[in-house]
């Protein structure tokens, strides 16, 4: 485990055991809601906050919405009934109007974001507020600005930090984390706790040098946020466009298992055929969640499925003049 990137991280004042022993649940549960609850204080109390849960397979994707204004009373609730034994265990970073974690129901944040993947830490300037391993050197962290933005401002600082030092697409403002404490089942790995490496709750001064929006389709790259790979059966969205795709993408979605080489240039047929077709986002991640060539390069990794959908959207996006 690397050391703490931030020489002046310390505890929450309020909770000065928090993530003391990550086999003990009790700790553990008081220290997730403690964490979450005071990164949403500044909340407004009619807004909601969401966490989601997952199987350990990463199946059966649940929402479920917290009130800003019984934040504690319900990450309790939640955090109760979906143990982090059991299930995969996720936060939405910020606030929405309404009790749908859509960008057009989002509010002002304060906060930056980035799912840093095998990134080094110790190179994003400023450096984050909190920071904890979600998997063998693999990172996610937060920033605390000291001004609330809006939210395009705020994905553009999200934005430039994944671009300028390596992280993921993951930046538009519905974007997910998962929970500190909580443990990552995804099977090539040895359910790892998910553990918080810093934290800092002073205020941020100092902004990310904003990159180029050169080459980016913000109406395209910014939608697979919002992915639902569970809404859709696959042979069902096949039936549905099946007479706009050509004989090869018809023959790959409907296999069981891999029979052709080269996964990712199937993959990159599925999507790209299917998006031509006017399948939606979550047409497109439906399909490709359940193709034998996804699953066999990645698993079950919704990281992995939200990076290429949106990468080949984009592409095409781009190429397209969309």
């Amino acid at each position: 485990m690397p050391p703490c990137v931030n020489e002046r991280a310390r505890p929450d004042v309020r909770y000065p055991d928090a993530f003391k022993d990550y086999d003990d649940d009790q700790n553990t549960h008081q220290s997730m809601v403690g964490f979450l609850s005071r990164l949403w204080m500044d909340a407004p109390k009619n807004s909601f906050l969401f966490l989601a849960t997952a199987n350990p397979d990463g199946s059966k994707w649940r929402e479920h919405v917290v009130r800003a204004s019984t934040v504690k009373a319900d990450l309790n609730r939640l955090l109760h009934k979906y143990s982090r034994w059991d299930h995969n265990l996720y936060f939405g970073v910020n606030p929405f109007s309404q009790d749908r974690r859509q960008k057009e129901f989002a509010l002002p944040t304060s906060l930056g974001w980035c799912d840093m993947d095998d990134s080094d830490p110790k190179a994003y300037r400023p450096l984050p507020s909190h920071l904890w391993e979600t998997s063998p050197n693999r990172f996610q962290a937060l920033w605390l600005w000291d001004t609330e933005h809006d939210v395009e401002e705020a994905e553009r600082f999200s934005r430039s930090l994944a671009d300028r030092y390596g992280g993921d697409a993951g930046w538009t403002i519905t974007k997910m984390l998962r929970i500190p404490g909580s443990v990552n089942h995804k099977p090539h790995y040895d359910e790892p706790f998910v553990k918080l490496i810093s934290q800092n709750w002073n205020t941020v001064s100092e902004r990310p040098k904003l990159t180029s929006d050169k080459g980016r389709n913000h109406g395209v790259s910014s939608q697979p946020q919002d992915m639902n790979p569970y809404a859709h059966d696959r042979l069902d969205v096949l039936r549905k466009y099946r007479a706009k795709l050509s004989a090869s993408a018809r023959t790959v979605i409907r296999h069981n298992r891999v029979m052709a080489p080269d996964r990712s240039k199937w993959i990159f047929v599925m999507v790209t055929e299917l998006f031509e077709a006017g399948a939606t986002i979550d047409e497109i991640a439906s399909v490709v969640w359940s193709s034998a060539y996804f699953l066999d390069k990645y698993g079950q990794n919704r990281t992995a499925l939200e990076r290429q959908v949106s990468n080949i959207i984009c592409k095409i996006g781009d190429q397209n003049g969309r």
